[in-house]
């Protein structure tokens, strides 16, 4: 009997220990696989490039990968900084494919639209803008999709261009009213040589009342520009549109909630209702 039970205890024993034999082994493992540092864009990129990027150099390192450098190259090796490997990532440094996508997402971050999240850049023919799916390779254009929007070179073509990406960012957050309207939607209005305002539809349907309404933070932006522009002797417009009459007022959206879908404001009380 004691025979068997110092041999139970051997046992024991030895399945503790080759429980955390086996359990090290498996962590050793784990510990062991090489970490790459991640990189913005890494493996989901649109883009594939096969030359380095403008203003850097090209050499072969010891792996026998050509890598990209920041500056000149001396004796085989990089004398400033290497930017990017165009073959594979290596520890550190990434493929010169999700290189160009990090730097054109950081370019976009507060140029491109919500709707419009890719930025693309073609320096050679100074052209700039955002889209909505996949870019060109290169990342010089947008790809085979109409929806995008373009940086263009001056503020007066931004603000009057229904195309430019600020436009594309005011559509964006434009809401119309201030609270969720089932089928609504939106366009611009062209109105000349001024910033298009945003035109609203939609249908109630609870009463089943159709609402059409220009935005009001569209419109006063848009006048706002031809007073200053065209007419700077009705700076004080927002004053004189007291005067307006009921029904032309009813053309805002703010003002189209107020009577048509929240009904908190009759019809009568917009003769001297102040709508900005």
């Amino acid at each position: 009997m004691r025979v068997s039970i110092a041999w139970i205890a051997v046992i024991l024993i030895l399945g503790v220990i080759l429980f955390f034999t086996v359990k090290g082994f498996s962590i050793w493992e784990q510990d062991k696989e090489p970490k790459v540092e991640g990189f913005v864009g890494e493996e989901d990129t649109d883009l594939s490039i096969t030359t380095c990027p403008a203003e850097t150099n090209s050499y072969i390192d010891d792996g026998g990968r050509t890598v990209c450098c920041d500056g000149s190259i001396a004796g085989g090796k990089c004398a400033g900084k290497n930017v990017c490997s165009l073959s594979e990532a290596i520890s550190g440094l990434p493929t010169c494919s999700d290189w160009l996508d990090a730097y054109l997402e950081n370019k976009g971050q507060n140029k491109c639209p919500r709707s419009m999240p890719h930025f693309f850049e073609n320096k050679k023919t100074n052209t700039s803008g955002c889209v909505n799916g996949a870019r060109t390779k290169d990342g010089t254009a947008a790809g085979p999709n109409p929806k995008f929007c373009k940086l263009y070179q001056t503020e007066t073509e931004e603000l009057i261009e229904s195309n430019s990406c600020t436009n594309q960012k005011l559509f964006d957050t434009t809401q119309c009213f201030t609270r969720q309207i089932d089928g609504l939607t939106k366009q611009f209005i062209y109105w000349g040589d001024v910033p298009p305002p945003i035109y609203c539809s939609a249908i109630d349907k609870g009463s089943l009342v159709p609402l059409s309404c220009i935005d009001d933070s569209s419109f006063v932006r848009t006048i706002d520009y031809w007073v200053k522009k065209y007419a700077p002797q009705y700076s004080n417009w927002r004053e004189q549109c007291v005067a307006w009459g009921p029904q032309w007022k009813l053309n805002f959206c703010s003002v189209v909630q107020k009577v048509n879908l929240d009904k908190t404001m009759k019809f009568g009380e917009l003769e001297s209702y102040k709508v900005f």
